[in-house]
């Protein structure tokens, strides 16, 4: 799946070229083949304690559990300066589906705790039929709107969904703002979705019920949960995080399971970093970094209408040049390493 780049990007480190980069880790993947559920884990099977400010081996270790690689990832799951998500899980019943009864669904809030920021960056899907959430996202970056939330659905793409898609993703970015007093409103949130295609959003459900909810859990600590909650039928959730020499942060969540076709493949992708970037530097390391990762890896050959990979800073640490390059790197290290956990 093809994405369209729009707007901003981050980070550093000594990785593989693109050439000698692998999207198969045989480490992960033979414990991952151990760790299946019928349905992803739990919100409330998430750790409760916050998240350790460790990071990620470029190269991730062989789990004997489950517990093993939650506790690992929790360890390393701290959230960047400025940051907050919270989650919560809702149900609703399908009108195209209505005999199934009530399906669950989830909402994932990303907040920039001191105000909304400019410096942040999107690439998105080339499928010629995108989802309502991208178009919104694409109009967001192309007229430089400053950002201040992310909210992200699963259970339903918002694709091809009869009705007005693109009200309902507005509806829900609007909820987000109420509950947080955005003074940007509604466009000062990002929406994002995934899961079936064809189904009308729950709008209402998300709106009135999941984001309150979700913003009440907001809390600063570990991105793990939110790691969790993105997920569709992905079997683990996919979490990597890079510490920089002057202490700037950067931590990548990512789902992804089906649909995984160059370039991006139904893979959302949020990076959080507190390294203070410009719109213009991020967007064109991110543009790079994506080029170099997702757009290098196949599932099923099946391009996506909703991959999104989203680069938002705090800009809470000053950076320099040699700074901004050792940050590039580590970017590049963090988006690799999801791409192979996909």
């Amino acid at each position: 799946m093809r994405l369209a780049l729009s707007v901003s990007a981050t980070l550093l480190a000594l990785v593989p070229s693109a050439e000698s980069f692998s999207p198969a880790r045989p480490a992960l993947r033979t414990w991952a083949k151990r760790f299946v559920a019928a349905e992803p884990p739990a919100a409330e099977a998430a750790p409760s304690t916050p998240g350790g400010s460790g990071d990620t081996d470029p190269e991730l270790p062989s789990f004997d559990s489950k517990e093993d690689y939650l506790a690992y990832m929790e360890a390393a799951s701290a959230l960047p300066a400025g940051f907050a998500t919270g989650t919560a899980a809702g149900k609703f019943i399908s009108q195209e589906a209505p005999a199934l009864g009530y399906l669950p669904i989830k909402g994932t809030v990303i907040y920039l705790t001191d105000g909304p920021t400019d410096s942040w960056a999107a690439v998105f899907t080339k499928n010629k039929f995108p989802g309502s959430p991208i178009k919104v996202g694409r109009e967001r970056l192309s007229s430089g709107s400053a950002i201040q939330a992310i909210v992200i659905n699963n259970k339903i793409s918002n694709v091809c969904s009869g009705g007005d898609g693109v009200a309902n993703a507005e509806l829900v970015c609007e909820a987000v703002a109420s509950a947080l007093n955005l003074e940007g409103g509604a466009r000062s949130v990002l929406p994002s979705s995934t899961g079936v295609i064809g189904w009308r959003l729950p709008a209402k459900e998300l709106a009135e019920d999941v984001v309150p909810k979700a913003v009440e859990a907001l809390q600063t600590g570990s991105a793990l949960s939110a790691a969790r909650d993105i997920m569709t039928t992905d079997r683990y959730p996919k979490l990597r995080s890079k510490t920089l020499s002057n202490g700037a942060r950067i931590v990548g969540i990512a789902k992804g399971a089906g649909m995984i076709e160059p370039n991006m493949a139904t893979m959302l992708c949020y990076i959080m970093t507190d390294a203070s970037l410009g719109k213009k530097v991020l967007q064109s390391m991110l543009t790079d970094t994506v080029n170099r990762s997702f757009n290098s890896i196949s599932v099923d050959g099946d391009e996506s209408t909703s991959d999104t990979a989203v680069l938002i800073s705090s800009e809470k640490v000053s950076m320099d040049e040699t700074m901004t390059s050792e940050f590039n790197g580590a970017l590049l290290e963090v988006c690799q390493g999801l791409a192979a956990d996909l």
